[in-house]
């Protein structure tokens, strides 16, 4: 009689709920893992563990999917992969800003119509404010990724916080220039105006406060994206040379461009013992200086974990709620809004453990 009640009992009972299952990529130990950083995601995906499977379709709309954003799709898929929910990631492949703009905005407009739940967007302008709002609106979750729309209704911001990061690289110039060169002028390959390009501009200020500070003379030149744009630059800052009072010391390159200081350097025929130059991203020009010792080192965005970041966040704000998601992610926030995915300061002479750290996150160098 009491097996019986027991198995009564048994069958009485209903099986626990399942739980999300996520099996992540592990980062291999590298000098240059943010250990920081993927401890904040563990722990995100050890609450996501906690909730039943839930269903959403992910998109990730970027810029285009290749150069600098080419490891932000590969990030972007392999979270999509391991959450194991349906998502594409994709991007305009017209050629002008206004028709790439125009293409972003057809993308998003498509998905929410064919039931995409989540967004995650790298706007290229302004336009793409009223489609973020509508699915936030709709209650469905968006974050933008690497240029924010601070006025649209996204929960969240995930990239470089363009301040910090210019104060960063003003830092590493400050410190890597020699005791001959404790003052004169240093030239900024930047950004001069904020109306049309606040995060270049928020990024060269950054850096030109901190060495002002340092008490350095600061020449900022605008950089030049049009054709023949280096050209340009190069001839520009080699007058800065000839010009300057005090005398040139320094070169920071903000953006991707930022080999061009070097190019001018050396069309003068300095060497790294003449100028101390320091740059910004990880372009293959900026990786040759470095190697030939004219760029002393260079800050690396981290594109791949800003893509990875996007469908967890996502998942989690529809799981969990994007407020317990942001609270899960307050090690890296800066404020209620903004995730700062970091930045990698890479010197030269540490090249092939960065090299190292990118292969294993399957980006290449």
């Amino acid at each position: 009689m009491t097996g019986l009640l027991l198995a009564l009992a048994a069958c009485g009972q209903e099986d626990p709920a399942p739980k999300k299952e996520i099996t992540r990529v592990d980062v291999p130990d590298n000098a240059f893992k943010p250990v920081e950083l993927e401890t904040t995601i563990g722990g995100l995906v050890e609450e996501i563990r906690t909730t039943a499977p839930a269903s959403m379709q992910v998109g990730v709309v970027l810029k285009t999917l290749v150069g600098f954003w080419k490891p932000v799709m590969i990030g972007a898929n392999r979270a999509i992969g391991e959450l194991g929910v349906p998502g594409a990631v994709v991007a305009p492949t017209e050629g002008t800003p206004a028709e790439a703009t125009a293409r972003q905005v057809e993308i998003v407009t498509e998905q929410r119509g064919s039931g995409y739940t989540a967004l995650g967007i790298a706007p290229i302008a302004a336009d793409l404010s009223p489609q973020i709002d509508a699915y936030a609106d709709s209650g469905l979750p968006v974050v933008t990724i690497d240029s924010d729309l601070a006025d649209s209704r996204r929960g969240l911001y995930i990239g470089t916080l363009n301040r910090e990061a210019g104060q960063t690289a003003g830092e590493t110039l400050r410190d890597l220039m020699p005791s001959s060169r404790r003052t004169g002028t240093v030239v900024l390959l930047g950004h001069d105006t904020e109306e049309d390009w606040p995060d270049g501009y928020q990024r060269t200020m950054g850096a030109k406060a901190v060495l002002e500070a340092a008490g350095y003379a600061t020449i900022v030149h605008r950089t030049t994206w049009a054709e023949g744009g280096i050209e340009l630059d190069v001839a520009t800052m080699k007058s800065d040379f000839a010009n300057a009072d005090p005398p040139v010391v320094g070169m920071l390159g903000l953006f991707s461009a930022a080999y061009r200081c070097a190019m001018a350097a050396e069309q003068l025929g300095k060497t790294g013992d003449d100028v101390t130059i320091v740059g910004f991203d990880f372009e293959p020009e900026t990786v040759q200086y470095m190697r030939s010792g004219l760029i002393k080192a260079t800050h690396a965005q981290r594109q791949y974990y800003m893509g990875y970041l996007v469908p967890y966040v996502l998942y989690s704000a529809n799981a969990l709620g994007m407020e317990r998601t942001k609270e899960l992610l307050a090690p890296h926030m800066a404020d209620e809004y903004r995730f700062n995915a970091g930045l990698d300061v890479v010197p030269a002479n540490q090249l092939d453990a960065y090299n190292d750290f990118l292969d294993s996150l399957g980006v290449g160098g």
